[in-house]
C-alpha cells in the first residue's frame, strides 16, 4: 500500500512539474491594431517597427524565460473594425497589452474595450485631443494635433508669410480635426482662411472643390488628410493653375506621395515625429535594423510609423520585464518610467498619458518638405 502511495505522489509530483514547465512555456501575447489595408503605406511599417521589438526580447530570452508573441489585426481604417478586433485581442486572444489603432476615430471607439478589460493601450500615431486623459489605460505614443499645428503655424506665419489660406480636408475624424485645428492656429496668427471644402476617403476627382478654391486666391493650400488622396488632390490642383505653396500634416509622411503627385510634390511641406539622424546608438541601431528587413521584404518603406510603434512596444515589453507580465505590472511602469530611451526621443508620459520627449528639438515635432522628390527636415 505504501508503494502505491508512493506512486502516486511522484506521479502527481511529475504532473505538477509538467504543468509548470508547461505554463512557463506558453508565450506572452500582446495585441497590435494597425492600418494594414487601408492605410497600408503607414501600417505595414508599423507592423515591423511592432515586430522589430518583439523579435530584439525574444533574442534576448523572452520575459521571464518566456516568448513574446504578437497577435496583428486590421483596423481596416474603420472604428467599427477596431472595435471588434480589440475585442477580440482581448476576449479570445487572451493579450496583455495592445499597440494600435493607430487613427483617431478607431482608437476612440475602441479604447473603452480596453479600459473595461483593464488591458493598457498605446496608440502610436492618434492625434486627437479628446484623447488626452480618456482612461487611465489609454496612452498615447505620439503628439497631439494641436502641438503639431503649433510648431507648423509659427513657420508658416515666420517663413512664408501668407495672408491668406485655403482648406481642402478628408472628411474623416483626422482630417476633420486638423482642419479645425489648423483654421484656430492660422487665424490667431494672422492667416485668414478664405475657403474650406472637404473630400471623402477614396475620392480621385476634386476638381470641384479647387475650382472654389481656386476662386477665392489664397495665398496658400492647405491639405490634410492621407496620402492616396492628398497626392492627386495635390497634383489636380497644379493642373487647374493652382500655384500656391501647398502643405500637408503627417499622413502624407510616406515616400509614395512624391510618386503619386508628381511635380506637385515639389517644396510639400508636412510635421513628421522622426528624425532618422537622432543620434544614439539605440537609434543607429533601429535605422539600420528596419531598411535591412524592409528592403529585403519589399515593403512600403516608412520609417516613422515604425519607430512610433517601435517605441510603443518597446515601452509595453520594458514594463513586462520589470513588473511581470501583466497589464497592471505595464501601467505600473509606464506611469512612473522618465527618461526611456527610445529611437524618437527620451520618453515619459505626463498626466493626461501623452507622451512627453526630452532630448530631442521642438519636443519631438520636426518639419519636412520634399525637395527633389524626397522629403528633408527643415526644422
Amino acid at each position: 500500500m505504501k508503494m502505491v502511495r508512493g506512486c502516486l505522489v511522484a506521479v502527481l509530483v511529475l504532473a505538477l512539474g509538467l504543468a509548470s514547465g508547461a505554463l512557463a512555456a506558453e508565450p506572452v501575447k500582446i495585441g497590435s491594431v494597425l492600418r494594414l489595408s487601408i492605410g497600408a503605406e503607414h501600417g505595414i511599417p508599423a507592423k515591423r517597427g511592432v515586430q522589430m521589438a518583439v523579435d530584439e526580447v525574444n533574442a534576448a530570452g523572452g520575459i521571464q524565460g518566456r516568448k513574446v508573441e504578437v497577435i496583428f489585426e486590421d483596423e481596416k481604417d474603420s472604428p467599427t473594425a477596431a472595435v471588434n478586433a480589440v475585442q477580440k485581442l482581448i476576449n479570445v486572444d487572451k493579450v496583455v497589452a495592445l499597440v494600435g489603432p493607430m487613427t483617431s476615430g478607431g482608437t476612440l471607439a475602441a479604447f473603452k474595450s480596453a479600459d473595461e478589460a483593464k488591458v493598457v493601450f498605446i496608440t502610436p500615431t492618434a492625434t486627437s485631443p479628446k484623447i488626452s486623459g480618456a482612461s487611465p489605460y489609454l496612452y498615447r505614443g505620439c503628439t497631439r494635433i494641436d502641438a503639431q499645428s503649433a510648431v507648423m503655424t509659427q513657420y508658416i506665419a515666420e517663413k512664408l508669410k501668407p495672408k491668406t489660406v485655403a482648406i481642402l480636408f478628408s472628411n474623416e475624424p483626422y482630417g476633420k480635426g486638423c482642419a479645425e485645428v489648423f483654421t484656430k492656429d492660422f487665424e490667431a496668427k494672422g492667416i485668414k482662411v478664405v475657403a474650406t471644402e472637404s473630400f471623402m476617403r477614396g475620392s480621385r476627382d476634386f476638381k470641384a472643390q479647387l475650382t472654389n478654391i481656386k476662386a477665392a486666391n489664397p495665398d496658400l493650400l492647405f491639405i490634410p488628410g492621407y496620402t492616396p488622396e492628398t497626392a492627386p488632390a495635390a497634383a489636380q490642383a497644379r493642373s487647374l493653375g493652382l500655384n500656391q505653396r501647398i502643405v500637408g500634416v503627417y499622413g502624407d509622411m510616406d515616400p509614395e506621395y512624391a510618386k503619386l503627385a508628381g511635380k506637385a510634390a515639389e517644396g510639400h511641406l508636412i510635421n513628421g515625429e522622426y528624425d532618422e539622424n537622432y543620434d544614439t546608438p539605440k537609434n543607429r541601431k533601429f535605422r539600420e535594423n528596419y531598411y535591412r528587413q524592409a528592403d529585403a521584404a519589399k515593403e512600403p518603406v516608412n520609417i516613422m510609423f515604425a519607430a512610433l510603434t517601435y517605441d510603443a512596444t518597446s515601452l509595453i515589453l520594458a514594463g513586462m520585464a520589470k513588473y511581470g507580465p501583466t497589464s497592471e505590472g505595464v501601467k505600473k511602469f509606464l506611469d512612473e518610467v522618465k527618461d526611456f530611451d527610445g529611437v524618437t526621443g527620451k520618453l515619459s508620459f505626463n498626466e493626461s498619458r501623452d507622451v512627453v520627449r526630452s532630448g530631442v528639438a521642438g519636443g519631438g515635432v520636426y518639419l519636412f518638405e520634399i525637395k527633389d522628390g524626397k522629403y528633408v527636415k527643415v526644422q
